[in-house]
C-alpha cells in the first residue's frame, strides 16, 4: 500500500464498525452506489443547471437504500438503525445533494407506518392517506418530499388549515420544499386555529390553490430543485390527510428527534478527513496527516457516543447530551472542511474541486433541521474553539 493509502486507511480504521454492519447487504450496496455512481456525479448534482440525476434516485430506491429498516416483505432490508446510519454516511459522503433529496422521503414513510416513535398516541390521529400510501412509501416506488420546516418558526403560522366539510383548505407559504419535479407526493404541514398541525400528502404538482416558485438560489445543493410552495385555498380532501397532531406533542418530538447527530454530517466528516490524510501523504505535508488523524479520533469518539444514544437510549432521554454531540460533530465538520482547503491551497477554491463544495456542505449541516436548542449548542461549540 502506498504512503497515501496508509494515511487514508488509518483514518478509515478509526471509523470502523462491526462486521455485521459493514458486511450487511445494504451497506455493501450503498458503498458500490456511492463510489461508482454518486461521487463522480456530485459536482453536477450540486449545480443548479444540471442537478440530481433521477436515474440515481431510482437506483437508490431499487437497491432498497430508502427502505433499509423496512421489513423485507414490504420491499426493505429489515436492518437495524445502525446499519441504516452506515448507509446514510456512505451516500452523504459521496453526494450531499442526492442524500438531501432522498432524506426528505423518510418522515412521510415513517408516519405512514404508524404514530411516530415516542410520541403519545393520544396526541396524533392518522388519516386515510397513511394506509393508502404505506406500500408505495415503504419501497420508495412513490417518492415523497416534505414542506414542514415553517412550523419550527415562532410567530403567526406560515401555513393555515381551515375546515372545509370533511377536509381542509390550506393558505400561506411553505418556504422550503426540496425535490420539486423529482418527487411524486409532498407532505405539507398547516396549523389549525385550535392548536394542531394537519399533515397532508398531496401530488407534487401545481394545481388550483398550489403554486411552486422558481428553484431557490442556494449556495449549496443547488441541484435539489428546492422551491417555495404558495397555497391560496388549496383543497385538502379527507383522503389526503396523513395525520393530525397536537402542536405541543409535535414540538417536543421534533426537538428530541433533531437533537440526534445526523449520520449524513458524520459521512461528510469522514470523507473530508480521508481526503485530508490522502492530501497530506501525497504532498508530503505531515501536519495535514497529523491533523486528519487527530480530528478523526475526536470525530470517532463523538460518533460512537451519538450512535449509542441513537440505538440504545429512548428518544426523549438525554436530549441535552444528544444536542451537544450534534453541535460538536457539525463544528468538527466545518473545521475539517476548512482545514482541507488550507492544506490544498488556492486550487481548493476552483469550482471543479470538491474541497469548496464540501465546505459549503459542512455549512449546510449546521442549519439542516436546526431548532433553537441545536442552534444554541452549536454556538457554544464554536465558542469553545
Amino acid at each position: 500500500m502506498t504512503t497515501t493509502g496508509v494515511a487514508a486507511s488509518a483514518v478509515e480504521d478509526l471509523f470502523a464498525t462491526t462486521p455485521e454492519v459493514t458486511g450487511h447487504p445494504a451497506v455493501r450496496a450503498a458503498a458500490v452506489v456511492a463510489v461508482g455512481t454518486l461521487a463522480p456525479h456530485a459536482a453536477a448534482a450540486d449545480d443548479p443547471a444540471r442537478g440530481v440525476d433521477p436515474a440515481h434516485l431510482a437506483l437508490i430506491a431499487g437497491q432498497g437504500l430508502q427502505s433499509v429498516t423496512i421489513p423485507v416483505a414490504e420491499g426493505g432490508h429489515e436492518a437495524s438503525v445502525r446499519v441504516d446510519a452506515e448507509t446514510v454516511e456512505l451516500v452523504a459522503g459521496a453526494c450531499g445533494a442526492t442524500w438531501f433529496l432522498t432524506t426528505q422521503h423518510r418522515f412521510p414513510q415513517s408516519l405512514a407506518r404508524g404514530p411516530l416513535t415516542g410520541l403519545d398516541p393520544a396526541a396524533i390521529r392518522l388519516g386515510p392517506a397513511a394506509p393508502r400510501h404505506r406500500a408505495g412509501l415503504a419501497d420508495a416506488s412513490t417518492r415523497a418530499g416534505i414542506a414542514i420546516a415553517h412550523v419550527r418558526r415562532p410567530g403567526p403560522p406560515a401555513v393555515r388549515a381551515e375546515r372545509a366539510g370533511t377536509g381542509w383548505t390550506f393558505h400561506g407559504t411553505a418556504d422550503w420544499c426540496t425535490g420539486w419535479g423529482l418527487i411524486d407526493v409532498v407532505m405539507i404541514a398547516a396549523s389549525t386555529s385550535d392548536g394542531r398541525f394537519v399533515l397532508a400528502l398531496v401530488p407534487a404538482a401545481e394545481r388550483d390553490g398550489l403554486r411552486a416558485g422558481a428553484p431557490l438560489p442556494l449556495a449549496v445543493m443547488g441541484g435539489t430543485r428546492t422551491v417555495a410552495l404558495e397555497m391560496d385555498g388549496l383543497t385538502i380532501g379527507a383522503d389526503d390527510v396523513l395525520a393530525v397532531v397536537d402542536v405541543p406533542a409535535w414540538r417536543a418530538h421534533d426537538a428530541a428527534r433533531t437533537a440526534n447527530t445526523t449520520p449524513a454530517s458524520l459521512g461528510l466528516l469522514r470523507r473530508v478527513l480521508v481526503a485530508l490524510a490522502e492530501l497530506g501523504a501525497a504532498r508530503d505535508r505531515p501536519q495535514a496527516v497529523d491533523l486528519a488523524l487527530d480530528l478523526a479520533r475526536q470525530a470517532a469518539d463523538r460518533r460512537a457516543e451519538a450512535y449509542a444514544l441513537l440505538t440504545s437510549v429512548p428518544l426523549f432521554e438525554r436530549v441535552p447530551e444528544r444536542t451537544m454531540l450534534r453541535a460538536e460533530a457539525t463544528e468538527l465538520t466545518v473545521r475539517a472542511a476548512n482545514a482541507l482547503i488550507a492544506a490544498r491551497s488556492g486550487s481548493a477554491l476552483l469550482l471543479g474541486r470538491p474541497e469548496q463544495r464540501w465546505a459549503r456542505e459542512a455549512a449546510f449541516h449546521l442549519i439542516q433541521a436546526q431548532t433553537a436548542g441545536v442552534r444554541a449548542a452549536q454556538l457554544v461549540a464554536f465558542a469553545r474553539r
